[in-house]
């Protein structure tokens, strides 16, 4: 049961734990709505997400698929944490290739010879 003294992270935690694996994920939006069924207190999916995001780097075993159904689960079956690891890392590394390019494109256009 969940208690009034009950963290906003420690109910994330009870919500997301029955998710085990990539086949049964649960997104930021269902979420938030059990967060407030359980507590009958808002949460936006994107304050779940920003919780998700502390929890992980404390060192929740929690990891995500953008997969359908997609969302988040609690340690994955085996092999299911090094796909999130990679999926994320290829997407970091696009992301900074992306940035050097605008970068570089913004710089490009302030080069005039007078």
């Amino acid at each position: 049961m969940i208690t009034e003294w009950t963290s906003t992270e420690d109910i994330i935690i009870s919500i997301i734990k029955p998710h085990k694996d990539f086949s049964n994920t649960i997104n930021q939006h269902d979420i938030a709505a059990e967060f407030m069924e359980a507590r009958d207190e808002h949460i936006t999916p994107r304050r779940v997400r920003r919780i998700i995001e502390e929890l992980i780097e404390d060192g929740s075993p929690i990891i995500s698929t953008p997969v359908d159904p997609g969302g988040y689960c609690w340690g994955g079956r085996p092999g299911e944490a090094l796909e999130c690891y990679k999926r994320l890392r290829r997407k970091g590394i696009k992301i900074l290739i992306r940035a050097r390019r605008i970068l570089r494109n913004s710089q490009r256009g302030q080069l005039k010879i007078w």
